[in-house]
């Protein structure tokens, strides 16, 4: 069997992307002007954490909730990153719970 491409998957533009695609604005907003980036994942010892930054400089670090979802956990980011970028500060609850297991 010969090998062949798999063919090119089109991305949605963000003009033709439903009504409820648009609920993340801050997440979008951080995206279109930064070069940062979105990190969801293991920050050990946190099993389950979400991480916004531009660089080496952390805007918001969340530790994810026991119950808590993904979707419940880019909410909650998503309003997180509209009120670091408001009122210009770090919400970071990344290292205090790093440094209660300690």
């Amino acid at each position: 069997m010969r090998w062949r491409p798999k063919p090119a998957v089109n991305k949605p533009s963000s003009k033709s992307a439903p009504a409820t695609d648009r609920g993340f604005e801050h997440i979008q907003a951080f995206f279109d002007t930064t070069r940062g980036q979105i990190t969801i994942g293991e920050i050990p010892p946190i099993r389950r954490a979400a991480l916004a930054a531009v660089g080496k400089k952390a805007h918001v670090a969340l530790v994810c909730g026991e119950t808590e979802t993904v979707a419940d956990l880019l909410q909650r980011l998503d309003v997180a990153l509209g009120k670091a970028t408001a009122e210009n500060i770090v919400i970071d609850e990344v290292l205090p719970e790093i440094k209660r297991r300690r």
